[in-house]
């Protein structure tokens, strides 16, 4: 039976980007999300999840939504609800996560047993497909138009109904169609407020801007190093070049091959699927050590791993070009404070290997954020009209301008969630 009362409570992922988890208590418990938050120092974790939970449900693969799934598979076996790709995805990125600490000698918190039991225990579900989850909970995914296969939740309890958006985008990308807002009655929203503060600039220009930085780079004699999130941006970035007809070599590395099969194996997800495909047949595939000392034999592009430049193959091309000043570094996403990505854009330096160097390439950020906007997230709430909001996933500043702005042009109630501070719903 539901519950009369209920609560959020957040254990990771408020007043801060990483780490997204919320419980969810209807009298039955469901997880929101089990992300992680990479750091210069590691990887830190939400709080533990210190309850039996009727089911866990992730909003889309990226690690600081997905990356700490398996861990929970060490006590309990939870069901968990996510779209196909999400989950096809996200096995990646927990595989990866087991390589990366064998090679820097750490321990992870789940073995590839956690990995096999979260699959086994997984239960794909595409859009608007309502179905039940308990006896007094049903659950319907929305397109969240973000990333491949991301999803907002809608999970409905007869005395009240709850949408939880996840990372959403309200126009659509290159790759993408815009989220699908049309979810029906909610009474309250948990949303993101990652870009609480401020708008994006127009896609198209953003687009033309970076493609003539690029052919800027080449035509200099140097390397344009575009470090980008494997999944989503590396795809997205390699469809924008051949989409702009460059005549020069672009190069893919890194995890990112995995995420753009993927990609092509779920068409339906997709908005141009076949430009995707074309894209994706003309660019030079680096798979081997030879393959990478090429990509630097002459000028040219490389969309490569990772988006915050905390590992992977950017720091070996970095390594070898920190010092010229024909080449670029033209940063595609969003830097967490205290990654690598961060700290190269405020001060110019990175550090690889036990050392910083000073990085001469130009260095340069471009909005291509798959993020919902400011003004995209108040007009989500004034299509939803919830009876409250309660903003996550952004920095505490941002939240509140956000906060502000929903207040003045709604009047809707808005909460900042706090970590580890249970916030009840007012059901009556």
């Amino acid at each position: 039976m539901v519950s009369m009362n209920a609560s959020v409570t957040g254990l990771g992922g408020c007043r801060e980007v990483g780490r997204s988890a919320f419980v969810l208590d209807a009298g039955e418990k469901f997880l929101l999300d089990c992300g992680i938050k990479l750091t210069p120092n590691g990887s830190e974790y939400p709080s533990h999840v210190d309850t039996n939970i009727t089911a866990a449900i992730i909003s889309h693969a990226h690690l600081d939504h997905s990356g700490n799934l398996p861990h929970l598979f060490l006590k309990s076996n939870p069901l968990c609800y996510m779209t196909p790709p999400t989950l096809e995805l996200a096995e990646i990125l927990w595989h990866d996560t087991l390589k990366i600490a064998g090679i820097e000698g750490t321990v992870e918190k789940f073995s590839k047993e956690e990995i096999r039991r979260t699959k086994r225990y997984s239960f794909p579900l595409g859009y608007k497909r309502k179905i039940e989850i308990s006896q007094n909970t049903s659950l319907e995914f929305f397109n969240a138009g973000h990333i491949l296969g991301s999803a907002m939740t809608k999970l409905d309890f007869g005395s009240f109904s709850f949408l939880y958006t996840g990372d959403f985008k309200a126009v659509e990308t290159r790759l993408l169609e815009k989220a699908d807002l049309k979810v029906g009655n909610v009474d309250f929203v948990m949303m993101e407020s990652t870009y609480g503060d401020r708008d994006h600039p127009d896609r198209k220009k953003a687009e033309e801007e970076f493609v003539e930085k690029v052919k800027e780079t080449v035509e200099n004699g140097g390397h344009a190093l575009i470090p980008a999130f494997a999944v989503g941006r590396s795809q997205e970035m390699v469809d924008v070049l051949y989409e702009h007809k460059v005549k020069f070599p672009v190069f893919l590395d890194g995890m990112s091959q995995k995420a753009a099969l993927v990609s092509l194996k779920y068409p339906e997800y997709l908005k141009e699927a076949k430009n995707l495909k074309n894209s994706h047949k003309k660019v030079e595939w680096v798979r081997t050590k030879k393959d990478r000392m090429r990509a630097l034999d002459e000028p040219g592009a490389i969309v490569t791993t990772a988006g915050m430049l905390e590992g992977g193959p950017i720091l070996s091309y970095l390594k070898q070009v920190y010092d010229d000043r024909t080449s670029s570094v033209l940063i595609t996403g969003y830097q967490v404070e205290g990654t690598q990505g961060k700290r190269l854009l405020d001060e110019g330096v990175i550090h690889i290997d036990g050392r910083d160097y000073k990085v001469e390439c130009k260095v340069e950020k471009f909005d291509f954020s798959a993020h919902a906007s400011q003004t995209e997230l108040v007009e989500s709430v004034k299509k939803w009209s919830p009876r409250q909001v309660l903003l996550v996933h952004g920095e505490y500043d941002k939240a509140l301008v956000l906060k502000k702005r929903v207040k003045e042009e709604t009047g809707i109630d808005t909460v900042i969630l706090e970590k580890d501070k249970k916030h009840n719903l007012d059901l009556k």
